[in-house]
């Protein structure tokens, strides 16, 4: 199992994630991520190439409504390029909230979308300097003969998926799955992976070569009770200031509605302590990593 770091972006500059970066090759991590939620996915990322030399890295994930095809394939194959082809390149359809209120952009046809785009950003990535891409989708068209050649290590792509419908078209066209955060080993084994398996197996692809990235939570700390209160904190903030609909069905399908149906009251009303009061321990236990080193 390899182990990686995600970086959420709003509480460190990116001169501090360099510097994180370059302790993190140093101490064995294998990869880094950088959600695009409150930083953008690119420039970060870059600062972290510079910064290190063998380290993979990649967006978990990018927004496809912010991007056209093009220019995040562009954007990819000239990151790969630049990191000495060390990107695992990350995409997802983002949430309504994100994609109307603050892109207003939409927020249709979103399984579509994503199987297109996903297609196209692996055939661009393939596509040698001189060659023609024709591409002609229900939504993505493109008629495109790069002049940059993007070598002959294509970056994989993952698509972000959860509910069950996207975890369908990523299983089919992806080339691996970014499964999200608070999902239990169990849930993991026996409904995610099972539903992918079989999703794959519709179109004869072997469902092992799929690879696949989970985010856990981890909360490390010598007094044991801090640690779960971090790990609790960082649930409810799924729910709030940026309303994660990913997360509140997953917790549902685990078993924890009832605390779902609290934090989706209380985080938006601002009431930190009560939400975190709400989660109980068996949750924790469950879905995230909290203790003490020892531990």
């Amino acid at each position: 199992m390899d182990l990686g770091i995600l970086f959420t972006g709003g509480d460190m500059t990116v001169r501090d994630l360099t510097v994180v970066a370059k302790q993190a090759e140093t101490g064995g991590i294998s990869s880094l991520y950088m959600a695009e939620a409150w930083r953008s996915g690119w420039v970060p990322l870059t600062a972290m190439a510079a910064a290190t030399t063998s380290i993979r890295l990649g967006p978990y994930v990018l927004n496809a409504y912010g991007r056209s095809p093009l220019l995040a394939g562009m954007s990819a194959i000239d990151f790969n390029e630049f990191s000495g082809h060390r990107l695992e390149l990350g995409v997802g359809g983002g949430n309504r909230t994100i994609n109307e209120q603050w892109q207003g952009t939409g927020h249709k046809r979103v399984l579509t979308k994503m199987r297109e785009y996903v297609t196209l950003l692996q055939r661009m990535a393939r596509t040698r300097a001189g060659e023609r891409l024709k591409f002609a989708g229900k939504i993505h068209h493109m008629d495109w003969t790069p002049t940059v050649d993007p070598g002959d290590d294509p970056y994989p792509v993952y698509l972000a998926a959860v509910f069950p419908r996207m975890m369908r078209v990523a299983a089919q066209v992806a080339d691996g799955i970014a499964a999200g955060a608070t999902l239990s080993a169990d849930y993991l084994r026996e409904v995610v992976k099972p539903l992918a398996a079989a999703a794959a197996s519709d179109i004869d692809r072997d469902p092992a070569s799929l690879k696949w990235k989970a985010v856990g939570i981890i909360a490390v700390d010598p007094d044991r009770e801090r640690a779960r209160r971090a790990a609790r904190e960082a649930i409810c903030h799924f729910y709030a200031p940026l309303p994660h609909p990913y997360y509140e069905y997953t917790m549902r399908e685990q078993g924890f509605g009832a605390v779902a149906d609290a934090l989706l009251k209380l985080m938006p009303a601002g009431d930190l302590e009560a939400s975190v009061a709400a989660i109980p321990d068996e949750c924790i236990d469950r879905l995230v990593i909290a203790g003490t080193p020892a531990e």
